[in-house]
C-alpha cells in the first residue's frame, strides 16, 4: 500500500516481475535450492491468493485486502525496501547522539569469487577492519589525555554482495561512532581521521588479514551458478563512468583493496543517520529505474552512470547471482552495540517492552527470557516513511484488523466470498526434453 489513499500494490503491474517471469524458466535449472526457493518466494510476493490480512473500518464497516509479503533477503525491491527502512528507524532510534561515520571496504577482482564462494573471508575482513579502527580510536584518545580507561569501542556492520550497477561486488560498509566508552559507561567523543590515519588503518587491516586468509588460491567456477556468479563479477557492463580528476579525502588503496571514510552525520543528525543506515541495508535493484522498452528489452538507469540494456534473461540471471549466501547476516553489531555485550543496555536507547501484569501467586520466579529486537509494524513503518496514516478511513473511522488468512485454501475462499476470484497462476511456458541430435 502507497500514496495518499493507501493503495494495494499491484505486484502484477511490476516491470520487474515481468521480467523475471519472462527469464526464470531459462535459469532455473542453474541454480541452487535456496535461489529457487527464494525465486518462488518473490514470484508469490504480494499475492492475495497466497495469504492476506482483512482490515475494516469501525465506522463504515469498508473492508481492505493486505497481500503477505514474501520477506526475502535477495532482490525483491518491496521487501528490501522494507528492511531498510526498518533498519534505519530502528538504528537512528536506539544508537547513542554521537557522531557517527562510515567506513567503505572495497576488495579488488582478484578475490572476489573467493570471498563469494567462503564467506567467512569476508567476516575476517570486517572483524580485522573494526579493531584497527579501535585501535587507533584509543590512540587518538590517549594524545587528547583521556587516559586508557577509554578502550571499548562500537560498530554496526552492513555487508552487501552486489554494486549500484547489478554487478556481483561484495563489499563492507561499517558505521563506527567517533567514541570511545569506559567500563563505567562513560564516553568520550574524538575527531575524525585524517588521510593518513586512513592509509594506516587500512594498511593494518591488510597485515592482520593475511594470517586469516593463509595461502589463498586463485578461486574458479566449479558449478552453473558459480558461473553466473563470476560472469556478474568479472564481466564488465557497456558503461562510460567519467573519473574525477581531483584526489577524494580519507580514500586509501592499496593491493587492490580501498577504503572510504569521508562520510559522516553529527551527533544531533538523527536523519542523517537514519538515512544512512537505510542506505547500508538498501537491496540491489530499485524498480523505479527499470523501464520496459517497446522492443522487450530492459532499460535499467543506476545512480551513477548511462543506462544499460538487458534481455529478461540477462536480468534475471544477474539478479539470482546477487542473492546474498545461506546462513551469512547482513547486518551485523559489534563492541559495546554487540547483543551480549555488558555496556549495551546503557550505551544504546532501546525501547522497553511493556511488562507484563504481575500474577497474583508464584510457586517460583520465571525464567528469564531473552529480549528480542522489537518489530516495527507496518502501519507505524509505512506513516514514517510515506507520511500518511493507512489505517485512517476517509470517513473518519478506524480500520482495524478483521481477520487473517494465512494459508493458501482459507485465501481463495475468502476471496471467492468477497467475490473477488483470484487470477490464474502465470505457468512458465512449456519447453521439450532436451534430444540428442543423431547423425545421418
Amino acid at each position: 500500500m502507497g500514496g495518499e489513499e493507501g493503495r494495494r500494490r499491484a505486484p502484477e503491474k511490476s516491470v520487474l516481475l515481468e521480467a523475471f517471469r519472462r527469464g526464470w524458466a531459462s535459469v532455473s535449472g542453474c541454480v541452487p535450492t535456496r535461489v529457487k526457493q527464494e525465486a518462488q518466494r518473490y514470484l508469490d510476493c504480494g499475492q492475495l491468493r497466497f495469504g492476506f490480512v482483512e482490515v475494516r473500518c469501525e465506522r463504515c464497516s469498508e473492508s481492505r485486502l493486505i497481500a503477505f509479503s514474501c520477506k526475502g533477503r535477495g532482490w525483491c525491491p518491496s521487501c528490501t525496501a522494507r528492511r531498510a527502512a526498518e533498519t534505519g528507524l530502528y538504528l537512528a532510534t536506539v544508537l547513542p547522539r554521537v557522531s557517527h561515520r562510515q567506513w567503505t571496504l572495497s576488495l579488488p577482482f582478484s578475490v572476489r569469487l573467493a570471498v563469494v564462494k567462503q564467506p567467512r573471508l569476508l567476516k575476517y575482513l570486517e572483524r580485522r577492519l573494526l579493531k584497527a579502527i579501535w585501535r587507533w580510536q584509543r590512540q587518538e584518545a590517549k594524545r587528547a589525555g583521556h587516559g586508557a580507561g577509554f578502550s571499548l569501542g562500537a560498530g554496526v556492520c552492513f555487508t552487501q554482495w552486489f554494486g549500484s550497477r547489478l554487478q556481483l561486488t561484495p563489499h563492507l560498509h561499517v558505521l563506527v561512532p567517533e567514541a570511545l566508552w569506559a567500563a563505567s559507561g562513560e564516553c568520550v567523543e574524538l575527531e575524525g581521521p585524517r588521510d593518513d590515519d586512513v592509509a594506516r588503518i587500512l594498511h593494518r587491516t591488510l597485515r592482520q588479514a593475511r594470517g586469516d586468509w593463509g595461502e589463498q588460491q586463485a578461486a574458479w567456477a566449479e558449478d552453473d551458478f558459480e558461473g553466473l556468479q563470476q560472469l556478474a563479477i568479472q564481466a564488465r557492463l557497456p558503461l562510460e563512468v567519467p573519473s574525477s580528476r581531483h584526489r577524494r579525502p580519507r580514500v586509501a588503496v592499496a593491493e587492490g583493496f580501498s577504503l572510504h571514510a569521508d562520510t559522516a552525520v553529527h551527533a544531533n543528525d538523527r536523519v542523517g543517520l537514519e538515512r544512512l543506515c537505510r542506505y547500508g541495508a538498501r537491496g540491489p535493484i530499485a524498480e523505479c529505474r527499470l523501464r520496459k522498452r517497446d522492443d522487450e528489452l530492459y532499460e535499467y538507469t543506476p545512480k551513477r552512470g548511462v543506462t544499460f540494456t538487458l534481455t529478461a534473461t540477462d536480468l534475471v540471471r544477474r539478479l539470482v547471482a546477487l542473492a546474498p549466501p545461506a546462513k551469512s547476516h547482513l547486518t551485523s553489531f559489534h563492541g559495546v552495540y554487540a547483543p551480549h555485550a555488558k555496556l549495551r543496555g546503557l550505551v544504546t536507547a532501546a525501547p522497553r517492552p511493556a511488562e507484563p501484569p504481575t500474577p497474583v501467586a508464584r510457586e517460583r520466579p520465571a525464567k528469564a527470557t531473552k529480549s528480542r529486537r522489537p518489530r516495527v509494524d507496518w502501519a507505524t513503518l509505512h506513516q514514517h516513511t510515506f507520511g500518511n496514516d493507512v489505517l485512517q478511513c476517509p470517513c473518519g473511522g478506524r480500520r482495524i484488523i478483521k481477520a487473517l488468512f494465512s494459508t493458501h485454501k482459507a485465501a481463495e475462499e475468502r476471496l471467492l466470498a468477497l467475490g473477488r476470484p483470484p487470477p490464474s497462476r502465470h505457468l512458465p511456458s512449456s519447453t521439450a526434453p532436451p534430444q540428442l541430435s543423431l547423425a545421418v
